[in-house]
């Protein structure tokens, strides 16, 4: 089961264009040669939008005067989407032989260690949402001919969204390598040079995974907040100040931004929690671990000691983390960070409101 949900994420990477790593040379070349087709298909669209202006997407609500500001927004978050999904094909085809190789060194996802039903789930409500959000986008490109814009939108959204799945499938492949380790340390069955060298290795891994991902999270995070904002801007803004219905394809489409966007960076930000973690327990399994072989023993051996302490000042001085570009780290309280800022924004809006009003 962990080996189909595996494949199937991982042809899922490929379709979305975020990935062309692969271990046979011929897929490499042509998972590289379907990326280049797409970064084209990507600049054509930059191109076309300089020269028309604001119009990326000539929707019918253009027609109506007091849509024209959340129209702007909206294209502007569909470039930023466009231009964050650019940034990772390019790191996709200039990063794939050290994605290729950080891959192999990771442990698979049929690990017993790694805990796959928060990510299946979500893998079940993005789809229902996702299917949900093409047929509407679908039924509303007949009505406005906009059915190659919609489906540009739909991908672009989807790849810059899948990477969090991407960087958290990593992540939990780490933090089970990390807990085969603290079983190895908690059983005596490796000595202490041998321990910290893998303890070396898996921090090592974990500063790749920041330098691979590291940049294309920061600009997800980003696009989030702005997600944030541009409902709260439809929903607030339009509604209250205009006094003007909002149709269901813009109330579901605000739903498909928000709610496959959370999930995923709330299982990118447990997941690295919980390595973290890890982290922080194998330095107490190892004081442990002394002090039972030395009730075994009998023996205070300093050459033992001397190990062990080295080991934990290891252990404190490289945690187990994944920054974000040296700005701030994956964990919950980046998380509450991002929730803080839409509240502060939303109370900005209302007070807007409150001032039109007066």
């Amino acid at each position: 089961m962990a080996n189909r949900t595996l494949r199937f994420l991982t042809f899922y990477f490929r379709v979305l264009a975020i990935t062309c790593s692969a271990q046979k040379r011929a897929t490499q070349g042509l998972l590289s040669a379907y990326l280049a087709m797409v970064l084209g298909d990507m600049m054509l669209q930059m191109w076309h939008y300089l020269n028309r202006g604001w119009q990326l997407n000539d929707f019918h609500l253009r027609r109506q005067q007091h849509y024209t500001g959340f129209v702007r927004i909206l294209d502007a978050m569909n470039v930023a989407y466009l231009i964050t999904h650019m940034v990772m094909v390019l790191q996709a085809l200039l990063f794939r032989n050290r994605e290729r190789l950080l891959l192999s060194q990771l442990p698979d996802m049929s690990s017993k260690r790694i805990s796959l039903t928060t990510l299946r789930i979500h893998l079940i409500v993005d789809c229902s949402v996702t299917t949900s959000a093409l047929f509407m986008g679908l039924f509303n490109s007949l009505q406005v001919s906009q059915m190659i814009a919609n489906i540009r939108y739909l991908f672009s959204t989807q790849a810059v969204r899948g990477r969090c799945l991407q960087v958290a499938m990593l992540v939990m492949r780490l933090d089970a390598q990390q807990l085969q380790l603290q079983d190895e340390l908690t059983e005596g069955r490796r000595c202490s040079l041998e321990l910290r060298a893998t303890y070396a290795h898996i921090v090592r891994l974990s500063r790749q995974i920041s330098g691979i991902y590291g940049l294309s999270v920061l600009m997800l995070n980003v696009l989030c907040i702005g997600d944030f904002i541009m409902v709260c801007y439809a929903y607030i803004v339009l509604w209250e100040i205009s006094d003007s219905n909002l149709t269901w394809l813009l109330v579901w489409q605000g739903l498909y931004v928000l709610l496959p966007t959370m999930m995923k960076i709330w299982i990118l930000c447990a997941a690295s929690e919980r390595c973290a973690k890890h982290s922080a327990q194998l330095q107490q399994l190892l004081n442990a671990a002394y002090q039972q072989t030395r009730m075994r023993t009998g023996l205070n051996m300093r050459s033992t000691r001397t190990q062990t302490n080295e080991f934990a000042v290891q252990i404190m001085q490289n945690p187990v983390q994944f920054d974000i570009c040296g700005i701030y780290y994956l964990n919950l309280q980046s998380l509450a960070g991002m929730f803080l800022f839409i509240v502060e924004s939303l109370v900005i809006f209302l007070q807007f409101i409150a001032l039109d009003r007066q």
